[in-house]
């Protein structure tokens, strides 16, 4: 069966019974196409090879099947040393998945700007992310959650509930909350965001660096796997920022980059946990970000055990904390 004859049965039986749907739903699972990449334009990315989902189609009210390739190894990222698929190639796909259906099935326009309030992902079968002689294809089972009521046309709110699938078993849950706003919204929320006394949420998003870094701020390597700094003597690391980076920073950007925090935190998580010697793997992150960060400061980041084994992180910059996480290693 098609994906379009799927989609038509659940608009003609929208008060079907859930188990009813779900033999459509396996099959149009098995249905889902691997064999290209989406239009770079509805994840944000500014190349194609930074794109890694592949298909869509719609599986009940407010619920899509997202088709996604992981590639074995990438520029930035690289299998763990378990051999399973990087943790952050997992957070990244998450990421695109929750901008491209914002675009493709909740009416956003191009050009808005996606703040990321909250994201979240949790491994429970790591066997089943194992790298092997080809990239690994995943399916997201996802749902949308938004506000009730009339929305807001200037205005998008939404979190995204996943369920990770590689060879038709659940490797991993994720989660991302987003607000959604147009360019001049956007501008002044910078703008207010630059006195000390606004707070502004984090956000993964498209704008013209306003300033080169200063000397505050180190260049990070290709690939990342120093995000990080410790200055001696001090219990604090600091954020390695590159404005060139052409992972971090894949198109220019107005503020440090979301994904090179989560970066910083597992990196962080992972000596905290296991020490320098034995870095331990990353198993779940439940990151809030909760300021902009500019890119001419310098960001400290701060780790500190907790007695269940879990790793509490902390990015602040000239006393604003810009985001926390909850992070649990192996």
């Amino acid at each position: 069966m098609s994906i379009g004859v799927l989609q038509t049965v659940l608009s003609v039986e929208p008060l079907a019974p859930v188990e009813s749907l779900e033999p459509l739903i396996r099959e149009a699972k098995e249905e889902l196409s691997f064999d290209r990449t989406i239009s770079r334009r509805f994840v944000h990315r500014a190349s194609v090879t930074e794109v890694f989902l592949t298909d869509a189609v719609v599986a009940g009210p407010d619920r899509f099947l997202v088709g996604a390739q992981l590639p074995r190894n990438h520029a930035l990222y690289r299998p763990e040393e378990t051999g399973q698929a990087d943790f952050m190639l997992l957070v990244e796909t998450v990421r695109q998945a929750g901008i491209f259906l914002s675009h493709r099935y909740h009416d956003v326009p191009l050009g808005h700007h996606f703040i990321f309030k909250a994201l979240s992902l949790h491994i429970s079968d790591p066997a089943a992310l194992r790298v092997g002689c080809g990239p690994l294809a995943a399916v997201f089972d996802i749902k949308v959650v938004t506000p009730a009521g009339a929305r807001n046309p200037r205005r998008f709110d939404a979190r995204f509930d996943m369920v990770i699938e590689v060879g038709g078993r659940e490797c991993a849950r994720a989660s991302a909350g987003v607000v959604v706003i147009d360019g001049v919204r956007y501008g002044r929320l910078r703008q207010r965001g630059r006195t000390p006394q606004t707070a502004i949420p984090q956000a993964f998003a498209y704008g013209e660096p306003e300033g080169a870094a200063d000397d505050r701020a180190v260049l990070c390597p290709v690939p990342a796997e120093e995000a990080l700094t410790r200055p001696a003597g001090t219990r604090e690391w600091r954020l390695r920022v590159d404005p060139t980076h052409p992972g971090y920073f894949e198109h220019p950007s107005d503020h440090v980059p979301g994904m090179l925090l989560l970066e910083a935190f597992r990196q962080a998580a992972r000596r905290t946990a296991g020490g320098a010697a034995a870095p331990a793997t990353l198993t779940s992150l439940d990151a809030d970000f909760a300021v902009f960060g500019e890119l001419a400061e310098a960001v400290a980041v701060e780790a500190a055990p907790l007695e269940d084994g879990r790793v509490r992180l902390s990015a602040a910059q000239g006393g604003r904390v810009l985001a926390t996480a909850v992070a649990r290693c192996a």
